[in-house]
């Protein structure tokens, strides 16, 4: 028993859930085990082969109120070896899954980690109880060590209950909690104008730095400085107390013009840190000083690279500005505040506000370019800072349009796995068609972003009803649509309607209240939600819907 908690312990430890070869990660533990597994493992041998040299142990025999019990009694010195091996037990494979358990972000699966641990330690401590006891207690020892085990039995199911790995996989990425930036080590590049909503974006920046324990310090123009604190201040960021983090919003004029921007923040803004950087309508030349001496190191040792965010009004900034940022920070994301915040919605007549909270069917040619519709589904989500989640094929030709995509949260069904395997931070790999499993993975990946608005789609149900039936399918897509009634959830779910035939297809169409239709001659409504005029499948395209040659893909 000792030894294969050991192993549970210590492969768990070693183990990487981005590789989905099981096989493979066993073989590795076998042929190169960490050095603490080793001297438990001696400390184990020990213990048994001295058992089986010297069989310390009697069988004994007695008789209370005419009921004969038997029992062994064993020798001193093995009983103190016995406690030896109970003490590497506890402070090896045990305390280390215990330690495991402070670092799994999910709650519910850190507490039933703690909980299995605990139930680990008592096991060895009854089994123990029971040799050091032997017959002294009899037969109370014996009812005892009965009971005891069964209540650990119960405890440890209940610590498995929840969550299941898959809950565990969907929070574990960084994606999860970061609608900005997913890499402290990638800035970000934020475009906008006079009509970008930028609200979201500086209140979702300063609660993912307190989150992450970070300071969060936001420079901006003079004149944008009394916008910034209205917008902290309305959403409870600013003067409230936050620990050891502080928010910090000072005017770019005033800094720079000092020569030394980082010396130039307080002094309770120390260790990790992430910036928010306003250019606004800042000139080329000015702007140029201005990154010059942000991005130069300051003398402060820092573990980390400072993460930063770099905002750009290009309704009055110079064409080069966006040049200068991209040559300073080649790896940095774009989010296009300005071109992009209804890149999706005005395709169909319709603002973002429109599509939020919102259950949205896409019916599509499959030779057709509907990658690009989902493409700008993504963009507009991504520009109202907004997370992003698809379910799709391995192989498919939305996998292969996102696979390569940061701050997304891809599901995949695969024949290449039997269970659920993460990939990556952002990647979820799921058996092949296992609808259980997609349940699962919705409801999880709900309940995790509970509080923050999300677009999911599903390219997926077109295979499930032409593989599994229409009545099953059926039963899973009405199950989704019902499990993400919600004002922060929005899906679009694709069908390729030339594939199912007319009874299907309207049955589908009936769980929708906003149907969409793409194919060679573009974009078209078949009804929206709210009771809007209803279009039908003959009208012409809607105009209007080619992106502009100026727009910057983010």
């Amino acid at each position: 028993m000792a030894t294969s908690i050991g192993v549970a312990s210590y492969l768990l430890r070693n183990g990487d859930e981005t590789d989905p070869r099981r096989i493979w990660r066993l073989r590795r533990f076998v042929s190169q085990p960490p050095l603490s597994f080793l001297i438990f493992l001696m400390a184990v041998g020990v213990w048994t082969a001295s058992g089986f040299i010297f069989s310390p142990w009697s069988l004994n025999q007695t008789s209370l109120e005419g009921v004969t019990y038997y029992y062994f009694t064993y020798q001193i010195w093995y009983i103190a070896t016995s406690a030896l091996l109970l003490v590497c037990f506890v402070s090896l494979p045990v305390l280390s899954f215990f330690h495991q358990s402070k670092t799994v972000q999910d709650k519910k699966a850190s507490l039933s980690m703690k909980i299995i641990s605990l139930c680990w330690a008592c096991f060895g401590v009854l089994t123990l109880f029971q040799i050091a006891a032997g017959g002294l207690f009899l037969p109370t020892s014996q009812s005892i060590g009965s009971v005891a085990d069964s209540l650990l039995f119960v405890l440890i199911a209940f610590a498995l209950r929840e969550p299941t790995i898959l809950g565990r996989i969907v929070t574990s990425g960084e994606t999860v909690s970061q609608a900005v930036y997913s890499n402290p080590n990638i800035d970000t590049i934020v475009l906008y104008n006079t009509e970008s909503d930028r609200r979201n974006l500086v209140e979702t920046f300063v609660k993912d730095g307190l989150v992450r324990g970070q300071d969060v310090v936001c420079q901006v123009t003079k004149a944008e400085v009394p916008f910034y604190r209205a917008i902290l201040k309305g959403s409870g960021l600013l003067g409230s107390p936050t620990g050891e983090h502080s928010v910090t919003i000072q005017s770019i004029e005033t800094t720079v013009s000092s020569g030394e921007v980082n010396s130039s923040l307080p002094s309770s803004v120390s260790g990790e840190r992430r910036e928010l950087v306003d250019l606004d309508e800042l000139d080329l030349d000015r702007c140029q000083d201005l990154v010059d001496k942000i991005t130069i190191p300051d003398s402060t040792p820092r573990s980390r690279h400072v993460g930063r965010i770099w905002a750009l009004n290009v309704e009055g900034a110079h064409a080069g500005i966006l040049d200068l940022l991209q040559r300073v920070n080649p790896t940095a994301r774009v989010i296009d505040l300005a071109m992009q915040q209804d890149a999706f919605s005005n395709m169909f007549n319709m603002k973002h506000q429109d599509v939020l909270g919102n259950r949205l069917l896409l019916e599509y040619e499959p030779t057709s370019d509907y990658e690009g519709i989902v493409q700008k589904f993504v963009r507009e989500f991504q520009a109202n800072v907004e997370l992003v989640a698809i379910f799709t094929s391995a192989g498919s030709p939305i996998y292969r349009q996102f696979r390569d995509q940061r701050n997304i949260s891809l599901f995949s069904f695969s024949t290449k796995t039997s269970s659920p395997a993460r990939l990556s931070d952002e990647q979820v790999l799921l058996p092949e068609r296992d609808t259980s499993l997609l349940l699962d993975a919705v409801d999880k990946l709900l309940q995790a972003l509970s509080d923050k608005r999300i677009g999911i789609v599903f390219d997926v149900f077109t295979d499930i009803i032409l593989s599994q039936g229409f009545e099953k399918a059926y039963g899973v897509l009405s199950s989704v649509v019902e499990m993400t009634e919600s004002e922060n959830a929005s899906i679009l779910v694709l069908i390729n309607y030339g594939a199912l035939e007319p009874r299907v297809l309207g049955a589908v169409q009936g769980l929708f209240r906003t149907q969409l239709r793409f194919n060679f001659e573009g974009p078209r409504v078949i009804k929206l939600q709210g009771g809007r005029q209803e279009r039908n499948y003959d009208e012409e395209p809607l105009s209007g819907v080619q992106e502009s040659s100026e727009g910057i893909s983010a």
